[in-house]
């Protein structure tokens, strides 16, 4: 069974990381046509039509020299960065990018001046001689600062070019981020995996805890109902197997009906009755337990076995009092129970009450209250779990 879940498991897991994938393609493709057809929009016009924008290398080179600076930056030179922490390195190659842009490739510069070139490509109309227009002492006016075709002259190769150095940091930029949002997905999944193998760590260990103190005394007990032939032997040993199948059976759950825990605290007081004398009184009440509701398996029963633990004693006067209430929106549960003078005397680690307040706070945040007093004569527990 916990093969077919682990299988389970991971075809869930590839199946995610295909969609992803999938996904993350799609995205990458609407950008980039979004990014190239604002050129198309607001170049093309009468004389550079649509359709003819794809015949001329300026556009797929203005293209390529935003597309490839964007995966490498974003799949090689960002990770390198990120992995050995080269800033000043990134800083300085980000610069000469830059540099390289507005001196050399200026790719927008030659996008603009398409519209030229496709001038030029076309033979001029004939035009009618029109005379020049004379001074006043028959001189012509200085040749005009345009060509014969009437398109500015071409800009020098050393010229600067601002707006591609501007796309160009915007396209570093925005790759940079992706990809760090990326990591930080990731790392944050990561963590997520982490936390809830570590969950499922110490859920297993509250699960292990079966005392085996707890269960040589029971067996004992039982084997001394048998000797006198009681009739309560069969059905103490029918408890002792449903408890240990809980323990057992449960074991790769991740959450169980409430009734089940609480069926398990029944059998767990039931089979610790047989051990205490007619000193102790022992209490338990429930409400509401025809109530559907999903818990986290071996929740309350440290507290209920903590309390016998320290509360059980057959040699002076004791009490154990628990109550489980069970409404549509949370569940109550209250332990008290005695303090033996020897065991106040003597000092305590809890640590099960700590590890069952972590775990709590790790499968419930921000979802329960716990309050835990301990007196002199008393310890008193209360637990209410918004479920």
């Amino acid at each position: 069974m916990v093969y077919l879940q682990q299988i389970t498991y991971t075809d869930m897991q590839t199946k995610h990381w295909k969609l992803h994938y999938k996904f993350n393609i799609l995205l990458h493709v609407l950008a980039w046509l979004a990014f190239l057809s604002l050129p198309i929009l607001f170049i093309s016009n009468s004389e550079v039509g649509f359709l003819e924008m794809f015949r001329h290398w300026e556009f797929w080179f203005f293209a390529l020299c935003f597309i490839i600076p964007y995966y490498i930056n974003s799949y090689l030179w960002t990770p390198y960065i990120i992995r050995k922490r080269k800033y000043v390195l990134y800083a300085t190659s980000i610069l000469l990018v830059g540099v390289s842009f507005a001196f050399w490739l200026r790719p927008f510069d030659r996008l603009i001046r398409l519209e030229s070139v496709v001038q030029r490509e076309v033979p001029a109309p004939e035009r009618r001689f029109v005379p020049p227009v004379l001074h006043e002492n028959n001189r012509p006016f200085p040749p005009d600062f345009r060509s014969e075709r009437g398109h500015p002259p071409r800009r020098s190769i050393g010229s600067l070019d601002i707006a591609s150095v501007y796309i160009i940091a915007l396209v570093v930029i925005l790759g940079s981020l992706f990809r760090m949002v990326q990591y930080w997905t990731r790392s944050q999944y990561k963590i997520q995996q982490v936390r809830h193998e570590l969950i499922k760590s110490e859920l297993a260990f509250l699960k292990a805890q079966v005392h085996p103190h707890f269960l040589f005394n029971t067996l004992n007990n039982i084997y001394s109902l048998a000797l006198i032939n009681d009739s309560t032997t069969a059905t103490s040993i029918f408890k002792l197997s449903q408890l240990m199948r809980y323990y057992m059976d449960e074991r790769n759950e991740e959450e169980v009906d409430l009734k089940e825990e609480i069926q398990a605290i029944q059998d767990f007081i039931s089979l610790q009755k047989l051990r205490a004398g007619t000193n102790c009184t022992l209490t338990e009440r429930y409400e509401g337990l025809d109530i559907p509701k999903k818990i986290y398996p071996f929740i309350l029963l440290p507290f209920i076995e903590n309390a016998f633990k320290y509360g059980l004693r057959a040699s002076e006067p004791c009490y154990l009092d628990f109550w489980i209430q069970v409404s549509h929106d949370n569940c109550l549960m209250e332990v008290k129970n005695s303090i033996s003078s020897e065991l106040f005397e003597q000092p305590s680690s809890g640590i099960g009450l700590k590890n069952t307040k972590k775990l709590l706070e790790n499968l419930y945040p921000n979802k329960f209250k716990l309050d835990i007093v301990e007196g002199r004569n008393e310890f008193f527990v209360k637990l209410l779990l918004y479920i």
